[in-house]
């Protein structure tokens, strides 16, 4: 037990200090050469948080339209079944409803009256889980909407913002006459004496 807990500080001490450490990405490279190129830095950081949240958009859009097919064929298996039960219902309500005229005391009409009211109650129930099944279908259509359209979003902000970490990368090459990949390569080969 000891041992578990002992390896899950290590592995927390090494993650939180993996966290601490400066990202080696365009931004940071950048930013550690001065204030010269500090609008470069900014503009590929945005470009970055941009992506962040275009992805995030689309994740949440295909989660939207995920939800709003499941919807759409939960409304749409609730009306055929509403369809079924009304249709039974009212053949049994118009069945029951042609011996009223049969009924030969008023207890026999009463108790006629009260399973028809009976059948009516079941069928007014089917009609509206037919109700129901329809509001699941509208429900699934503005997620699908939703859905498409934080997608588009999604996909939007995603290109703009590769682009704009592109054009960042791309005015740094301009202005210092080499890219910093090519930089960054060089800073990080080992020295051999």
């Amino acid at each position: 037990m000891r041992a578990v807990l002992c390896s899950l500080l290590v592995v927390s001490v090494v993650c939180l200090s993996g966290c601490a450490a400066t990202q080696n990405n365009f931004a940071s490279k950048v930013k550690a050469e001065g204030e010269q190129h500090l609008d470069l830095s900014q503009q590929w950081e945005q470009g970055q948080k941009d992506v962040k949240n275009g992805s995030s958009l689309l994740v949440d859009g295909r989660n939207l339209i995920g939800k709003g097919n499941t919807k759409i064929r939960e409304g749409e298996k609730l009306i055929i079944v509403a369809k079924e039960a009304a249709q039974q219902h009212r053949v049994a309500f118009q069945l029951m409803a042609s011996t009223l005229n049969g009924a030969q005391n008023g207890a026999r009409a009463l108790v006629l009256v009260e399973r028809l009211d009976d059948i009516a109650d079941l069928w007014e129930d089917a009609d509206d889980m037919y109700a129901d099944g329809k509001e699941l279908i509208e429900d699934g259509n503005t997620n699908l909407a939703e859905g498409q359209s934080s997608i588009e979003q999604g996909q939007n902000m995603l290109t703009n913002g590769r682009t704009r970490m592109q054009q960042a990368e791309s005015q740094y090459q301009q202005r210092t006459g080499q890219g910093l990949v090519e930089q960054m390569h060089l800073e990080e080969q080992p020295r051999q004496f």
